[in-house]
């Protein structure tokens, strides 16, 4: 008889009290090359992190980093091989940060950059201060350089993915405006009033428009449209650009009716259920709609449990249902956490490109993929800074769908520490200045047709607090203004984008 056995890789992380969220490990997760997440175990012991992993691949440590001036961010290493050794944790997490930043001006074609570029310049300051880093005397001392390179080195890579932002916005609009349907804002059915109404016919291409089932039907077999019937009248008088949906939110605690979720451990009952809801939502408003988010969330496995053949066969099912009634109109499901954390806690969870490789494998017919990017609440949402944000939206243009980033938000004001933060905390102003950069680097990507901020006004139901246009009491925050005045900037075009001329010095 023969065994064989596994050993446990091992990599082990020395920190500083500092280095830790309030004494704790957060979110702290494993990631396999192409930045696929991967089961292990993680403790921590004194100032140490112990990652245990079976996998016969090395992995990267990715976790919840206060990064001083650039924010409260997640962050990772490079990935590593074991060894007896500790690495230094920030010193890790530099060293990526660097070659991150010469990876992406690889991948996007950057090397044109003059050496006085901002970019450039940070990436020099962290660079330099790495190396005396490494040659410390003292782990205090190398603590401390480590930590002033990693704040340039973010500086580096975020001023990194606004240039190319710059420039790839220039290249799709220079002669063109953008499209009638290149911004939009969800509106909760809720509310109804005037003032709403009028903003959104000044000032929005695209109206969202969730239609939560638990709302919809708040007991079985009883339905109440009247908020949802009125929004769909306006809707359709106004001309608007409408996407209707999520109409199966597995993200979203709640969002599917008690007595389905019952159902979850026979699945052909649960998807018959889906599908009597789908065929009555879309019989009442396929008229008037033709863009469908028909599922959200499905592959977390968070609140209801399925494996991949179920998500696919009732990704299938949900598509069928919606053609069935109108062969015009246009199918999209929703990636709620496009970074799958999850799949580490979640049993059967999948991470979002093996759904996506499935669908198409299936022959499963998406007209689009909606990509939310929230941050600043929970595990899937903590924050995280530009460069990561727009290197995992490049990530979608293998799946040759188009994309529409179908919730952007973030808070207006901290909402937990554990949460994370962008620059020094949220506040107005940071939230104005964060939705501004998101706004023009998705935008900038050729194979994003839209963006949808996450919500009108706040309300007891937002994924995440304070991120309205509006307040409770209907005052205006900043970001809208300000995604206002973008969105009419793009509605001319915006010539093409002149470069500083390369110098025979910098090789041209």
């Amino acid at each position: 008889m023969v065994f064989t056995i596994r050993l446990m890789a091992s990599l082990r992380f020395k920190l500083s009290s500092s280095d830790l969220i309030d004494g704790e490990l957060v979110n702290a997760h494993l990631l396999a090359r192409d930045n696929q997440v991967v089961p292990g175990s993680i403790s921590l012991s004194e100032n140490l992190i112990e990652v245990k992993t079976s996998s016969e691949n090395n992995v990267a440590l990715s976790l919840l980093f206060d990064a001083g001036k650039s924010g409260r961010l997640m962050l990772q290493t490079g990935i590593l091989p074991p060894r007896e050794e500790p690495y230094m944790l920030v010193q890790e997490l530099v060293r990526h940060r660097i070659k991150l930043f010469l990876d992406m001006c690889e991948n996007w074609s950057l090397f044109y950059l003059s050496d006085d570029h901002p970019a450039v310049q940070k990436w020099e300051e962290s660079r330099i201060v790495f190396t005396d880093s490494l040659v410390a005397q003292s782990d205090e001392e190398a603590t401390m350089l480590a930590r002033q390179a990693l704040e340039q080195a973010i500086s580096a890579t975020e001023r990194l993915a606004l240039a190319h932002a710059q420039l790839l916005l220039h290249k799709r609009y220079a002669k063109k405006p953008a499209s009638s349907s290149a911004f939009g804002v969800a509106v909760n059915p809720s509310r109804f009033d005037e003032p709403l109404r009028n903003f959104l016919t000044n000032n929005v291409d695209i109206v969202s428009l969730p239609m939560r089932w638990s709302e919809l039907e708040p007991s079985q077999g009883n339905y109440q449209w009247e908020q949802v019937d009125q929004w769909v009248k306006w809707i359709q008088q106004s001309g608007k650009h409408a996407l209707a949906g999520p109409l199966i939110d597995f993200a979203t605690k709640d969002a599917i009716p008690s007595w389905v979720r019952d159902q979850s451990h026979d699945f052909p009952t649960m998807r018959d259920m889906c599908y009597n809801h789908l065929e009555q939502v879309v019989t009442r408003y396929g008229g008037a709609i033709s863009f469908w988010n028909v599922v959200s969330g499905i592959n977390l496995n968070a609140n209801v449990s399925l494996n991949l053949n179920h998500m696919v066969d009732l990704i299938r099912t949900a598509a069928l249902v919606v053609r069935q009634k109108r062969r015009d109109a246009k199918v999209m499901i929703e990636i709620a956490h496009p970074f799958s954390e999850f799949v580490t806690t979640e049993a059967n969870a999948c991470n979002t490109s093996v759904l996506l490789t499935r669908l198409a494998q299936e022959g499963v017919r998406l007209d689009a993929v909606g990509v939310q990017l929230l941050v600043g609440k929970d595990s899937g949402r903590r924050v995280r800074d530009l460069m990561l944000l727009s290197s995992k939206l490049d990530e979608f243009l293998h799946a040759e769908i188009p994309v529409i980033i179908s919730r952007l938000g973030a808070p207006s004001e901290t909402i937990s520490k554990s949460d994370g933060w962008w620059k020094t905390g949220w506040n107005e102003r940071i939230q104005e200045k964060w939705a501004e950069h998101m706004f023009a680097i998705a935008l900038s990507k050729p194979f994003v047709n839209s963006v949808i901020w996450a919500d009108l006004f706040d309300h007891q139901d937002m994924d995440i607090t304070s991120s309205g246009f509006l307040t409770e009491k209907g005052k205006p925050r900043a970001v809208m203004n300000k995604l206002v005045k973008m969105r009419k900037r793009l509605k001319k075009p915006l010539g093409a984008l002149e470069l500083p001329k390369r110098t025979e010095e910098q090789g041209a």
